[in-house]
């Protein structure tokens, strides 16, 4: 039973990943990477979502940083918020996909962050 629950969380992982009404860049390299693999299992799940993950982190990291810098010269105070929401976001995500491995299944330890790395760039992208 608990493989049962395992294999139709690995299928809805992949059509949330690959069907999300959202769909941004992030959705793009987590499919092409999927299809690359060829077949779909919980180790090509973690792979390709810790890459696009990574990678979202990255640009995450890149624009917090950009506008932290542009918002302590303007505006101390805004940073200091922006400091304070960066932080609070980390701990959500990480408890979040934390949660999410533990009760959804093991993709969810990589997917989970993939969603939210991504989905926390795209917010950042806002702020440009």
């Amino acid at each position: 039973m608990k493989m049962i629950a395992l294999g139709y969380s690995l299928l809805l992982m992949v059509s949330l990943g690959v069907n999300a009404q959202t769909a941004s860049e992030y959705d793009d390299l987590y499919s092409a990477c999927l299809d690359q693999a060829g077949s779909i299992n919980n180790g090509v799940v973690m792979e390709c979502s810790g890459e696009v993950a990574e990678q979202a982190e990255i640009e995450m990291t890149q624009r917090y940083n950009s506008i932290y810098a542009r918002l302590v010269a303007d505006s101390p105070d805004d940073a200091q918020k922006l400091e304070s929401s960066q932080s609070a976001w980390r701990v959500y995500r990480d408890t979040q996909c934390e949660l999410a491995g533990m009760y959804v299944g093991s993709p969810m330890y990589g997917f989970c962050p993939m969603q939210l790395n991504a989905a926390r760039a795209l917010e950042l992208r806002e702020f440009d």
